[in-house]
């Protein structure tokens, strides 16, 4: 599982394509927000999960409604934890 700036000037945020989607002419204008962040998880059931956010949509997924931050960062490190005790593999984080 990896975090990393995304430098693909033609990648567009997943959820603001999710939020915003297409319409009869292509895309809506506010689903093209180019992403900043790649982030790539692989489970066993799924092989290299690939998405992309964009700055605001970045903020949004890591500060819950209840006023927690979660950073993106930490979601993966308890994802990696979780799957690894699950898995009883022994993972070692750099």
């Amino acid at each position: 599982m990896s975090l990393t700036r995304n430098h693909n000037s033609n990648q567009y945020c997943d959820l603001c394509k999710y939020r915003w989607g297409q319409n009869k002419n292509g895309w809506d204008l506010r689903a093209m927000t180019p992403a900043v962040w790649k982030v790539q998880s692989e489970t066993p059931l799924r092989k290299a999960q690939v998405r992309f956010y964009c700055q605001p949509c970045a903020d949004d997924v890591q500060n819950w409604p209840d006023g927690t931050f979660y950073s993106l960062k930490e979601q993966l490190e308890d994802a990696i934890n979780d799957f690894a005790g699950r898995e009883k593999l022994n993972v070692e984080l750099p």
